[in-house]
């Protein structure tokens, strides 16, 4: 999460808030996803993020590289939740 929040400076203003809100959410989710019953929840906020990262990836005259690292991230901790090995929301 340190290193989503640390990429997401990287993105355009309008895009930004709203990553880092998101990132907000993502980590309580996170937090409180201990029994596994909220990884519906979990992948939404993910797609969420997906989307805005791409959204962020056609207006960023620069920093295209760490919009991208940011995409390969979440892809990363997609398929982390996906195996049922959800990441602690401080990684």
């Amino acid at each position: 999460m340190t290193n989503l929040r640390r990429l997401a400076q990287a993105f355009p203003k309008e895009q930004r808030e709203d990553v880092l809100l998101e990132l907000d959410d993502l980590s309580a989710d996170l937090q409180a996803n201990t029994d596994g019953s909220s990884i519906q929840t979990l992948h939404q906020r993910l797609k969420r993020l997906a989307a805005i990262a791409m959204m962020a990836r056609m207006f960023a005259s620069n920093n295209q590289q760490a919009i991208e690292e940011f995409a390969g991230n979440l892809v990363e901790l997609t398929n982390a939740t996906q195996t049922g090995n959800s990441p602690s929301a401080t990684d």
